[in-house]
């Protein structure tokens, strides 16, 4: 039984290494240009708009995403004609309107986008505190026993510690 445990594993491992090693062959016989550097470094910087990620045409994890893959195309097809990463942009911007952008521009209202949630979290400071100073109850008085309790320890804690506050060497 061994023997044959050690000829399956043998078989389990020489499978998975023959997999591994075929999953390495497209990668290395071609490069898909809708995956070039140049392509994805466009692609970082306009959104994905096919509803079912937040992320960017460079980055779209979706398999033959309905909006990623033909954008990648028109990027491609941009590159090959010579255009630069800035005229592509601006071109997809101007037929397709800001909201092509994967970041708001930092300009104009795209600039209060990228302020108004350090804005919003100061006035949630303020309007906190204002809550909790307006109602904030006194502390209550402490009964006899409590501050009976309170001196003991009290005691207890200045004999251990000594007169002058430090502890004592033993």
């Amino acid at each position: 039984m061994p023997q044959n445990l050690r000829q399956w594993n043998l078989r389990l491992l020489t499978a998975f290494a023959a997999v591994l090693a075929l999953s390495f062959i497209p990668a290395l016989i071609a490069q898909d240009p809708l995956t070039s550097p140049a392509v994805l470094r466009v692609g970082q910087r306009l959104a994905c708009r096919c509803g079912g990620c937040r992320n960017s045409v460079g980055t779209c994890p979706m398999i033959h995403c309905e909006f990623g893959d033909p954008m990648r195309q028109r990027i491609f097809k941009m590159t090959q004609a010579g255009m630069s990463d800035d005229e592509i942009v601006n071109t997809i911007v101007r037929e397709d309107g800001i909201v092509a952008l994967a970041a708001p521009p930092a300009s104009g209202w795209g600039l209060f986008t990228w302020v108004m949630p350090g804005i919003a979290l100061v006035i949630g400071f303020f309007v906190y505190s204002a809550y909790v100073r307006r109602h904030r109850k006194a502390p209550e008085q402490m009964t006899a026993s409590e501050q009976a309790v309170l001196d003991r320890f009290s005691s207890q804690i200045d004999r251990e510690l000594g007169e002058d506050g430090e502890v004592p060497q033993k």
